[in-house]
């Protein structure tokens, strides 16, 4: 043991030693190291030429450099250039780190590392289709030795690139860099790896892989695996058109991972995972796609038997659809008595978007992509096998089997177009079978039918043959259920490749409980498009009994009519024929259609029209050359009633609708009928039809008309009109007879009705729905005549009037016996009807009116001898000359007619009026050669009156509450005559007017005149108000005076009263007297007299024996004169007639009012009660030389005054002049002036006062005493 423990300590210690000896050694060694290796630099020419030999190729150093690094030297080379010339290699930096102890023991140089910065390359691809490396030197003339570049790659254990740069620039496309290039090679005597890492033009990452199992003597054995990563970049735009090739892509964005494993020199494996959001292109010039979200998961594996390729999952985003597959694909090889065979094998394709997709990228020649473009397939197949075998040289080359779900594809070439196909299906390049059992089925046999064919169900084998003369498709059995009926058939189709050759096809159809509106599926195109039309669209509904179809012949469409055989047969019952569009349908038919080359025949033993039954009907479609019009023809005969006649002539297309709309009728009728019906559009059909009628009843529309108990014999003819003879009816209640003539011809029906009778007015009146009275009453004899011609028919009524009396004032009245010719027409037709009346020569009228609506009308009423004109604007004017007229009876027929048509039509359709009359009497006046204009405005009613005695406008408005303004140019009043007397005590005028309905009314007279001589002008404002009017703005001229203010008119008829309160005033007051008739006694300078009073009764009863009120008076600076000269012819008035106050005062005067009493003032205040008036203010005169003051009442209902007179004189021995103020005269004259004669109180020095009593025409005046 001791032993033991002394060999382990010297084991130990000789250990320790060693490691210590091995420690220094290294030391020395790293420390030698550092301090000699900067000095390679020292040796650069020495190591460029030694790296040259080595290299053989030229090469150049910038700078040298040493370092050291753990335990080995580093060497630093700077601006390294190997090679020279275009291929010359510029390196940045190099960086070599040698294998010390490797090379030693070789005694050949070993790198460890070689790191190679900044490096260069660029690949260009030349004419010739080959790659030349530019930036890398290159030995000329010297083949690529495999085995010789393994072995020196052993030389460098680790081969790093950093920070480089590679440009790809193929021939005539942009160049690519690729940036940022990083690899390193690690190699050994059998195994490799390299791996790298780049960044694409749009800075993306590129990751690549390869690790292999490689020795130099044995390379072509080598073993390989590979992984890719690619990133999500857009590749559309780096790919040269050399890889594209005829495919252009705007958009290739994609990126995916690849898996690689090559050995004994070939593929063993791969594997894929491509997904790519979204790729764009189109192959050569057809149309884009797009394709979104495309995912691939792909495998590759090699066996003995041959290799398998698996798509486990392929799906993309066509449009909206998502469509998704499995593929696997099966390559067996050829071996002995084995042909290569490749089998594909899919779980499921979606055929509706790849038809877009094979248009758009599939390298197809251009007659297959027309064929698939054309075809459109749609559906999917499910459980897809085909089988290619490449050495066959037989139909078996290519195979195929399939289940089918829903498949359809479209008419292409001669084959058929199908829709809904489920089944299966297998065939080869030669021929095939399709076993179908399909839902929904639809089949298009194109270009024969029209249209596709419906079926609920259908179940059929079809099978085909294609060979070097063409293409046969055969269905030995077909069956299918529709909503046509149970049906059963087979077809053969041939399509030759030769175009010499027809293609042919044989079809038969036959139907079982079928039903009849489903018939015009199986009608060719062969037949005429107005036959073709008709038959589609004229049998509505049927029960089929049975039926069959056949077609046998060319597919060509222009093949002639020998070329093809067709024959349609339906047995029916409850059958509907809508024969010709707008007549009513033919309905529960039972017979046989049959449809043939020769044409089309109907035959049906009976039907119903309306509620008419029609018995032995043949209906023929002859068959016509090409170019010519196809036509039907019907017979037979009929059992109904008028009204399916009448409804018949109006909604059919025969061209009598507008003539016979309205019309109602019932009864029986019986006729046959001959019908010729163009089917092509442009022909007019061709109408017969001869019927008769017993007891029946026609009730016509326009005009509203019932004919009751007819009985005739009739012809409708299209090419005429209606006929009819020995026709007799009740009319109005009275008998009627009546005969019609057809005067019309092809394309314009005119029919003539003339009938004679006779009418009440009363039954007239109510048939004209006239329900106000009328001044008409008796039989009205007459002869109407009643013409259907389309837009232009007619109604006229003649009658003489024998037996009708018509209460109108002369000179339109007359009396039963007298009789007038009188005509009326109207227009039955359009849109506007026109409508005439003449009697006689004294009245002529015409209008024009919508047929609904007679108030929008325009017409015009001639009154006299004349002719109405028809105006173009809306309403009725009326128009006439007349020698005279009375209105007052004529106001008595309105307010008795007029007063019951409430609602104002009348009023509503007038729209003017001008006539002129020779003399027009009314309302208390008469007016010579009076012209009346009446003429509407936007909101007012306009009349013009224009005679000898009165000119102006009268404006009536349309709303009730706006005044009547009357504007008058000239009133002429007669002259006053002065033998009349004026009677206070007459009565009111007015009396019986309510005030109350008196209307609002503006009145302005320019010029009122009484004789020759001018009044002046008048103005006022009437307004009505609760208690009746008021007279507002009131400005009447009165010779010299005016009178202004306001007044009123109160009360119901019988006890009403007015009122007024204004001024009247003037300037010299001898002027006014003059103008009145009476003697200018009194000068003024001005005068004025204000009243505020009221009266009983109207405004004209005013009078001085009824007046309530107060009357104050004032003139100013003038003089009180004697009568002399021509003015001694006037009357005096009154208070102005100082001779007659001198005499009853017995006292002279002459020298106070020789030549008139001259006054500065004369003021006075009245208060009147029923009559009697008394001073409030004692009546004064103020003048120079005296004054005077008059107190006291005057009772004008008494006729008596009772007052005293006071005259003061200023000093003098006047006294007389008191004479001047008294006097019966004066008294009467007070009325005029009293009111004016107000002014201060009399001065009371040197004074006389006298009485005044007594009557006030002759009072008695007492002298007093003196002051």
């Amino acid at each position: 043991m001791e032993r033991l423990i002394r060999i382990l300590g010297a084991l130990t210690r000789w250990g320790l030693g060693l490691s210590a000896l091995l420690l220094v050694l290294v030391a020395l060694y790293v420390n030698l190291g550092r301090e000699l290796v900067p000095l390679v630099a020292e040796y650069r020419a020495e190591v460029e030429s030694k790296a040259r030999d080595a290299l053989g190729l030229p090469l150049r150093i910038g700078s040298l450099e040493g370092g050291w690094s753990g335990m080995g030297p580093v060497l630093m080379a700077h601006d390294v250039v190997v090679g020279e010339g275009a291929n010359a290699l510029y390196l940045d930096q190099v960086r070599v780190v040698p294998d010390v102890w490797t090379s030693l023991l070789s005694r050949v140089v070993r790198i460890e590392h070689l790191e190679l910065n900044g490096l260069k390359l660029s690949l260009k691809e030349g004419a010739d289709d080959q790659w030349a490396l530019e930036g890398l030197p290159v030995q000329q003339n010297q083949p690529l030795d495999p085995e010789r570049l393994l072995n020196q790659m052993q030389m460098v254990s680790r081969l790093s690139v950093l920070d480089s740069q590679v440009t790809l620039q193929p021939l005539d496309h942009k160049p690519l860099t690729l940036t940022y290039v990083g690899l390193t090679l690690k190699t050994g005597v059998s195994r490799q790896r390299l791996d790298a890492r780049l960044t694409l033009p749009d800075g993306q990452p590129l990751a690549m892989s390869l690790r292999s199992r490689i020795r130099a003597s044995e390379w072509k054995d080598a073993q390989i695996d590979a992984y890719l990563s690619l990133p999500q970049s857009d590749w559309s735009k780096w790919l040269p058109e050399r890889v594209t090739q005829q495919w252009n892509f705007s958009e290739i964005k994609a990126g995916g991972e690849f898996w690689v494993n090559w050995g004994q020199g070939v593929l063993q494996s791969a594997a894929v995972r491509l997904n790519a959001p979204q790729i764009k292109g189109a192959y050569a010039e057809r149309k884009p796609i797009q394709i979104n979200n495309l995912a691939l998961n792909g495998y590759y594996q090699r066996s003995a038997e041959g290799a398998q390729i698996t798509l486990d999952s392929l799906a993309m985003s066509l449009a909206e659809t998502r469509w998704e597959t499995r593929l696997q694909v099966q390559q067996t090889r050829p071996a002995e008595q084995i042909r290569e065979l490749w089998h594909l094998e899919a779980d499921r394709l979606d055929l509706t978007p790849l038809t877009p997709l094979l248009n758009a990228l599939g390298p197809l020649p251009e007659g297959v992509a027309t064929a698939v473009e054309r075809l459109k397939f749609t559906g999917s197949l499910r459980n897809v096998l085909i089988d290619v075998r490449p050495e066959a040289t037989d139909d078996s080359k290519f195979s195929f089997a399939a289940n089918l779900e829903r498949v359809g594809f479209d008419a292409y070439y001669g084959a058929p177009a199908a829709r809904n196909v489920s089944g299966s299906i297998s065939g080869d390049l030669g021929q095939g079978e399709l076993r179908m059992d399909s839902k929904d089925f639809s089949l298009h046999l194109d270009p024969i039918f029209t249209k596709p064919w419906q079926y609920i169900q259908a179940n059929a084998r079809l099978t085909w043959k294609l060979d070097k003369q063409g293409f046969t498709l055969i269905a030995p059995y077909l069956k299918v259920l529709g909503e046509e009926g149970k049906i059963a058939g087979d077809f053969l189709i041939r399509l030759y490749f030769d175009p010499a050759r027809e293609d042919y096809m044989d079809l038969r159809v036959g139907l079982l409980e079928g039903d009849g509106r489903y018939t015009g599926k199986y009608l060719p195109k062969v037949l005429s498009p107005a036959l073709d039309e008709w038959l589609r669209t004229a049998i509505l509904k049927g029960a089929v009994d049975e039926g069959f179809f056949q077609y046998q012949g060319s597919l060509s469409h222009d093949a002639t009519d020998t070329a093809r055989s067709i024959s349609l047969f339906f047995k029916v019952h409850d059958a509907e024929l809508a024969f010709q569009p707008g007549w009513p349908h033919l309905s529960k038919i039972s017979g046989d259609v049959f449809v043939e080359d020769s044409g089309v025949r109907i035959l049906a033993s009976q039907g119903q029209l309306l509620d008419t039954q029609v018995r032995d009907v043949t209906v023929n479609i002859p068959h016509v050359p090409a170019g010519q019009n196809s036509h039907m023809f019907i017979d037979g005969a009929f059992a109904g009633g008028l009204g399916d006649g009448l409804k018949i002539l109006q909604e059919a297309p025969i061209g009598t609708g507008s003539t016979f709309a309205g019309w109602q009728g019932e009864g029986d009728l019986q006729g046959k009928l001959k019908l010729d019906i163009p089917l092509d559009k442009g022909e007019e059909p061709k109408i017969q039809v001869d019927f008769k009628t017993a007891k029946a009843r026609l009730k016509l529309s326009e005009p509203e008309l019932e004919l009751s108990q007819l009985k005739g014999d009739f012809r409708f003819d299209s090419a005429k009109g209606l006929s009819g003879q020995g026709i007799t009816a009740r009319a109005f209640d009275r008998p009627v007879s009546a005969r019609i003539v057809a005067e019309g011809s092809p394309g314009k029906l005119n029919t003539r009705v003339t009938a004679d009778g006779k009418v009440t007015v009363k039954k007239l009146t109510e048939w004209l729905k006239v329900t106000q009275p009328l001044p008409v009453s008796g039989d009205i004899p007459y002869q109407l005549q009643l013409s259907l011609d389309g837009p232009d028919s007619q109604l006229m009524v003649s009658s003489n009037l024998k037996g009708v009396a018509v209460d109108l004032p002369a000179p339109f009245g007359m009396s039963a016996e007298q009789g007038r010719d009188t005509v009326f027409r109207m227009t039955l037709q359009g849109s506007e009807r026109r409508y005439w009346f003449d009697y006689g020569d004294l009245a002529d009228f015409t209008f024009a009116a919508p047929s609904a609506n007679f108030a929008d009308g325009r017409g015009e009423l001639f009154l006299g001898s004349g002719n109405a004109v028809l105006p173009g604007n809306k309403g009725l004017r009326i128009r006439g000359v007349l020698s005279e007229l009375d209105v007052e009876p004529w106001k008595v027929l309105v307010d008795r007619y007029a007063g019951k048509d409430p609602s104002g039509s009348a009023k509503q359709l007038l729209s003017g009026a001008d006539f002129r009359v020779g003399k027009l009497t009314g309302f208390g006046t008469t007016l010579d050669q009076a012209r009346l204009q009446l003429d509407r405005k936007p909101a007012a009613w306009a009349l013009q009156l224009d005679s000898q005695q009165v000119k102006g406008t009268v404006g009536l408005p349309d709303a009730k509450a706006a005044p009547i303004a009357v504007n008058l140019q000239y009133v002429r009043l007669p002259a006053a005559d002065p033998a009349v007397q004026a009677d206070e005590n007459a009565p009111d005028p007015l009396a019986s007017v309510d005030p109350t309905k008196v209307p609002a009314l503006d009145i302005a007279i320019a010029q009122l005149f009484q004789g020759q001589d001018l009044v002046g002008a008048w103005s006022l404002k009437v307004r009505p108000i609760a208690k009746g009017l008021a007279f507002n703005s009131l400005s009447l001229g009165l010779k010299g005076m005016q009178l202004q203010g306001a007044g009123g008119w109160e009360g119901v008829p019988g006890a009403t009263s007015s009122w007024f309160k204004g001024r009247i005033e003037g300037k010299n007051l001898a002027d006014v007297l003059k103008g009145w008739g009476f003697a200018p006694t009194v000068t003024s300078e001005k005068f004025h007299l204000d009243v505020d009073g009221r009266w009983p009764g109207s405004p004209a009863w005013v009078g001085v024996k009824r007046y309530s009120g107060s009357l104050d008076a004032s003139l100013r600076k003038g003089r009180f004169a004697q009568v002399e000269g021509g003015a001694q012819a006037l009357r005096v008035f009154g208070l102005l007639n100082f001779n007659s106050i001198g005499r009853r005062l017995q006292l002279d005067f002459s020298d106070l009012f020789d030549k008139g009493l001259s006054y500065d003032r004369v003021k006075g205040l009245l208060v009147a009660s029923n009559g009697v008036y008394v001073t409030r203010e004692p009546i004064t005169l103020t003048g120079p030389s005296s004054n005077l003051e008059l107190n006291g009442t005057l009772d004008m209902m008494n006729d008596r005054i009772d007052a005293k007179l006071l005259l003061t004189l200023p000093l003098t021995n006047n006294l007389p002049i008191a004479a001047l103020l008294v006097g019966a005269p004066a008294v009467g004259g007070a009325l005029f002036l009293i009111d004016k004669l107000i002014g201060d109180r009399v001065a009371r020095f040197a004074s006389v006062k006298y009485t005044v009593k007594g009557p006030w025409k002759e009072p008695k005046i007492t002298f007093e005493k003196p002051f």
